[in-house]
């Protein structure tokens, strides 16, 4: 309790700074964007069951290019503006600690991203279930929602990370998205092996199939890399030189 109340105040001058512009607003309405799709979808469905429709709407574009946009966009704003307009060194001069500052950012970004994209999923699947034939969608739902929460769990400590490092932080993380997550990560073994897509369809399946094991070691993956990255973040500030 007191670490979060410590943290309070970043995350509250980072959410202002995400929702007094058009950050959080693109954050949702990205994230609502299938919704558009389930609309055509529930209109003419074609014979696919409203299942089939939202796993494959899942795996091939939320996971691997919307979701990671979705976070990228407030990740790399949260320093990203501040290096930016040069406000950076004054916010590193107020006798507030490196990992407070990070955790702050990081939590912020969280609470814009995970919401949007967990009403993004509702909406979809609400909408998708008005197709003929649809069974109970609940569990697919929360495997959905599940995956998604680690994967902007995970891609928020990366982005977050990436801004202190380098300058273009969301032209480098759209590289990385279409390049590595939607492109080479579909095809390439090697990449799928490691890439934040392929560990949270591994939480996706795992929920759907009844499988806590594959489930839980994915997710537990994902946390170590996020606190690795966050880590990293830290370290990356504390080196960063106040003029």
């Amino acid at each position: 309790m007191q670490t979060a109340w410590t943290l309070l105040p970043v995350t509250t001058l980072a959410l202002r700074q995400f929702t007094g512009g058009r950050t959080a607003r693109l954050v949702l309405l990205l994230s609502c964007l299938p919704a558009l799709f389930a609309a055509i979808y529930a209109f003419r469905p074609s014979g696919i069951a409203p299942g089939e429709f939202l796993d494959g709407l899942f795996r091939e574009l939320i996971v691997p290019t919307l979701a990671p946009i979705v976070v990228l966009l407030p990740a790399t704003g949260a320093f990203g503006d501040e290096l930016e307009d040069g406000t950076l060194p004054y916010l590193l001069m107020k006798p507030v600690s490196r990992l407070r500052l990070i955790l702050g950012k990081f939590l912020a970004v969280l609470l814009v991203t995970i919401p949007s994209l967990l009403i993004g999923l509702a909406l979809t699947t609400l909408i998708a279930s008005r197709a003929p034939g649809s069974a109970d969608l609940g569990a697919l739902l929360l495997a959905m929602g599940a995956a998604a929460a680690m994967l902007a769990v995970l891609l928020a400590a990366v982005f977050l990370l990436v801004s202190l490092v380098i300058p273009r932080a969301l032209l480098a993380g759209m590289v990385y998205v279409f390049a590595w997550e939607s492109l080479l990560g579909r095809f390439l073994p090697g990449v799928r092996a490691i890439s934040s897509r392929e560990h949270a369809l591994q939480i996706f399946d795992g929920i759907l199939a009844g499988d806590a094991a594959l489930a839980t070691n994915a997710a537990v993956a994902m946390a170590v890399a996020a606190v690795v990255a966050l880590a990293l973040a830290v370290w990356r500030l504390r080196s960063m030189q106040v003029e």
